[in-house]
């Protein structure tokens, strides 16, 4: 079982471990035009054409034409990855952010919107050893299975 460090630094002077660090595979990353994550894909479709979309229910109700900076206000630059792949500016707001640990595996990806030329920037990463928990039994299950096979016992 592994320590809980890595979430909590509650009466210790450690740093938390930031998704971003410590990185052992490469990180992926790819320049759309269009988002990959399927979060704000029809939205984005209806604001480059000009259609109304949906007002956030927490602003008002109805529908709106909006440009992409109203759309995009309440989203928060990500500071570990300012920069758009496409054009580097830092004019990035993220609008798509998934991280998982599992078992001190860690997997994420990030998508940021550029407001200077309007293309999405993506990110994502996938520690070598990772496997979700499903993933994880099925293997053990396996390996136990081949375990009995190589003894001669039946299922």
């Amino acid at each position: 079982m592994t320590s809980d460090t890595m979430t909590t630094t509650e009466g210790t002077q450690e740093e938390p471990v930031k998704y971003c660090t410590n990185l052992r595979a490469s990180v992926e990353t790819e320049i759309n035009e269009n988002p990959r994550a399927f979060v704000h894909s029809r939205e984005w479709k209806k604001i480059m054409n000009g259609d109304p979309v949906e007002i956030n229910p927490s602003v008002g109700h109805g529908l709106k034409i909006m440009t992409v900076d109203e759309w995009s206000c309440r989203w928060k630059r990500n500071e570990d990855f300012p920069d758009c792949l496409a054009c580097g500016s830092l004019n990035t707001k993220e609008h798509h952010f998934i991280q998982t640990w599992c078992r001190g595996q860690r997997k994420w990806e990030s998508e940021t919107l550029c407001l200077d030329c309007h293309n999405f920037s993506w990110r994502s990463y996938c520690d070598p050893e990772f496997t979700t928990p499903s993933e994880f039994e099925k293997q053990r299950w396996n390996k136990m299975l081949e375990g009995k096979n190589a003894l001669g016992v039946e299922n």
